[in-house]
């Protein structure tokens, strides 16, 4: 196995998992700072899961035809760029779209990452591997 593909695997999932852990419980706040509803804020959370569920299989399958390193890239731009979105939101609106965006950049991310350790663990050693590989993601 490549320890430094891992290893770098491990940080690109444990930073997003991270970040995401740490924004999380503020996303309500700042929404209701905004003047979200309780509604709202459940759109806000809902945006995030439904675009992520419909666009996993999509990355996952594409993945497997043009390689693993331009989605993860791009997914973590992107997860970076619409995280700095979140600065600018004034309306309520916005930050659905935000987090719609969002959830499309972790599906670029997780799926992908999780195929390309499966990719360079060696027969015999996948749960292990993918066992270690799965605190990147609930570590963060």
């Amino acid at each position: 196995m490549n320890v430094k593909v891992f290893a770098t695997l491990f940080l690109a999932v444990f930073s997003v998992a991270l970040g995401v852990g740490l924004m999380v419980p503020l996303l309500p706040v700042y929404a209701h700072e905004l003047g979200a509803t309780g509604l709202a804020i459940g759109f806000i959370f809902g945006a995030f899961s439904l675009s992520r569920t419909m666009f996993l299989h999509y990355f996952g399958r594409a993945s497997d035809t043009k390689g693993r390193k331009p989605f993860i890239t791009i997914g973590l731009l992107a997860y970076f760029l619409v995280s700095l979105a979140f600065m600018f939101t004034e309306s309520i609106g916005l930050f659905i779209l935000i987090r719609f965006f969002q959830g499309i950049a972790s599906a670029m991310i997780f799926p992908v990452a999780l195929a390309y350790v499966g990719d360079i663990t060696p027969e015999g050693k996948e749960g292990f591997v993918v066992g270690l590989f799965n605190v990147s993601l609930y570590g963060g």
